[in-house]
């Protein structure tokens, strides 16, 4: 199972934890519960064998009924694709094999309570029906994170499944016949006294760091197991206490019936082995098996002749001998029987096939002692079509000699035919196009007819088929135009009278103010200031401020003749006197369009309702203030159109 894959739609796998004879085991993340489990599948080449599926299902199921805190838990059992598979809970921590070789030696109270542990798990599972049958410190998970440390005993489901077949699988027998009874190796079936064998095993692999028996082949290992002592504990350590070498021999002695007979019986030994009171406890003898049966004679024998009593001696001899010789026989056979079936269930691995041909592929596994299985066919942009994308099961998992290995064949590219996204909003189509695999570039262009962030254009046609993978593809995106304001240097207008100045300010779009003064030197109705002062810079809309001449200031005097004068110059200058009143206006903006071109209108002293005041541009809701020159007791009149529509008038009072 490759990473990223979700087993039974819930399970993803995030690596692997072990690759055993019978199983492999996944890390995996429960997308359902987000916590991590362990995904055990059994081995693609088991799958097909009906009584093993049966059984593996029924036993995962069973052992899913056990609740203790030293074993393992069985979460959940299914079938993906096929392949039968038990979630169970993930201990983050070493087996009991790894913790062995980084921990020893281990204090003999921390050896008793893993034992002990070891022991509670494994009689409650007999307490429900359940035998082991593969008790080895590889399957025995130590969580460290715990003070004192907890182990939890697993396997129960796999290992009743393929107990059949256990001693058939090459990595699984020199693994597990370490730890096998002897009754098992003369191929009896398990029973509760197997599994005390085992452990018996597996404290003498705690006290010493190795197994009591090696080789270099199962089947002599088998044979050591079968008829070999256990080696002296004390010779390897002589600070052994004579009690847990007692809970050794006595949990391996190769009579079942010598054993502890049940596995809480050996957890209450272990209790007190190390309790000064048993400090001084003879050593515990098995019963040689050549011994058990024989009837010992008690008492005096009669009195026969040296010859008599040499008959009944040979008689008896030669007996022994054919009775030893008739039970190695079936011993012999069956150590016989395992040698062969070990040759004939020699592994080989899964050789990487990835860009293969077919042919190509089937000669690479026909090199390995594999062949060609099921040939199914799928699209895919990285690999060429007619190649090799993936086999299953993958490449380096082992299989036995002759199984047969399924391929995926590339059938070429994806193709995908190009959408027309234009008009359409970018937000709304960029993850899509980006998940079909196109690698997505973005252009701006200034348009009035698109709203902002649409796209105008693409670079691949629409209707066009391409093939997506990492293919570049650009969109033009519509953006609101910008408005450049218009700058002008003020001109001089020294000498230019009013009219002229207001033809000047609609000219340059500025918005002109007008205010009035007596001057001594400039005539009347001419400009004596403006601001800004002449060559400044100033923007469309800007206000321009003159200053227009009144003429001179008229002087008054005390003579009659004069006053009468000075009253008929003041009456008429009165007549002729003008005020600025200012209006402030609001011209609304028409976004039906991107700019409104408005005209403002004007009647008072000095302008014309008939005559362009000032006409501008506009992008926006506009203020504007209105500067009327009026006479005494005049009223002012304004008219503001919108592409020749009038949207404001109104009159002010002087």
């Amino acid at each position: 199972m490759d990473k990223g894959y979700l087993v039974g739609g819930r399970y993803e796998i995030l690596g692997t934890l072990g690759e055993g004879g019978m199983a492999n085991v996944y890390l995996a993340n429960d997308t359902k519960l987000n916590r991590k489990v362990a995904v055990k599948a059994l081995r693609y080449d088991l799958q097909d064998d009906e009584s093993v599926k049966r059984r593996f299902g029924r036993e995962a199921k069973a052992t899913s009924g056990l609740s203790n805190p030293n074993i393992v838990n069985v979460l959940d059992v299914g079938t993906d694709n096929g392949i039968q598979y038990i979630v169970i809970e993930y201990v983050d921590g070493p087996n009991l094999k790894k913790y062995i070789k980084t921990h020893f030696p281990i204090a003999y109270h921390e050896v008793v309570d893993i034992m002990e542990q070891i022991c509670l798990a494994v009689a409650d599972a007999h307490d429900h029906g359940i035998i082991h049958r593969d008790l080895k410190p590889e399957n025995i998970l130590v969580d460290t994170s715990k003070q004192p440390i907890q182990v939890k005993v697993s396997d129960f489901g796999i290992a009743l499944a393929l107990s059949d077949r256990s001693i058939t699988r090459t990595n699984s027998l020199l693994g597990s016949v370490h730890y096998m009874s002897p009754e098992q190796i003369r191929g009896k079936s398990a029973t509760v006294l197997s599994d005390i064998y085992a452990l018996g095993i597996i404290l003498f692999e705690l006290l010493t760091q190795h197994v009591p028996f090696t080789g270099d082949t199962a089947v002599s290992v088998a044979l050591k197991h079968s008829k070999e002592d256990i080696p002296d504990l004390k010779t390897i350590d002589p600070n052994i206490p004579q009690p847990l070498e007692n809970a050794v021999l006595r949990a391996t002695a190769k009579d079942p019936d010598q054993r502890y007979q049940s596995v809480r019986e050996m957890c209450e030994d272990l209790d007190t082995c190390l309790l000064p009171e048993r400090a001084n406890e003879p050593k515990f003898i098995p019963i040689p098996l050549d011994d058990l049966g024989e009837t010992k004679v008690i008492g005096e024998a009669p009195l026969v002749d040296d010859e008599d009593k040499e008959a009944p001696t040979k008689k008896r001899n030669k007996k022994k001998r054919k009775i030893i010789l008739l039970s190695l026989i079936p011993i012999a056979l069956v150590l016989l029987l395992i040698f062969m079936i070990v040759k004939g269930n020699e592994e080989t691995s899964v050789p990487d096939l990835r860009n293969l041909t077919i042919k190509q592929a089937d000669v690479m596994l026909k090199g390995s002692n594999l062949n060609v299985g099921n040939i199914s066919k799928e699209n895919n942009d990285d690999v060429e079509a007619g190649h090799v994308i993936k086999s299953i099961p993958a490449k380096s998992l082992k299989l036995k000699n002759g199984a047969k290995v399924s391929l995926v064949v590339s059938l070429g590219a994806t193709y995908y035919k190009m959408p027309n996204v234009v008009g359409k909003d970018y937000d709304d189509v960029s993850d899509n196009l980006r998940k079909r695999g196109f690698k997505v570039k973005v252009k701006y262009k200034s348009s009035s007819k698109y709203e902002s962030g649409v796209i105008i254009s693409q670079s691949i046609k629409a209707g066009k088929k391409v093939v997506t993978k990492n293919k570049s593809l650009t969109l033009t995106l519509a953006k609101t135009p910008t408005v450049k304001q218009k700058v002008v240097k003020v001109r001089d207008l020294s000498g230019y009278n009013l009219k002229s100045i207001q033809d000047y300010a609609s000219e340059i779009g500025a918005t002109l103010r007008v205010t009035y003064d007596y001057s001594d030197t400039i005539e009347d109705g001419v400009m004596i200031s403006q601001s800004p002062e002449p060559d400044s810079v100033i923007n469309k809309g800007d206000t321009l401020s003159v200053v227009i001449s009144k003429g001179k200031e008229t002087e008054t005097s005390d003579d009659d003749t004069d006053k009468s004068d000075s009253d008929n110059d003041s009456d008429s200058s009165a007549s002729t006197a003008t005020k600025t009143v200012s209006k402030d206006v609001t011209i609304p903006f028409d976004s039906s369009d991107s700019s409104n071109t408005i005209t403002i209108y004007l009647g008072d002293a000095t302008h014309s309702i008939n005559t362009v005041y000032k006409s501008m541009s506009i992008s926006q809701d506009t203020a504007q203030t209105l500067v009327f020159n009026l006479k005494s007791g005049q009223n002012g009149s304004y008219n503001i159109e919108r592409d020749g529509k009038t949207v404001l008038s109104g009159s002010v009072s002087g």
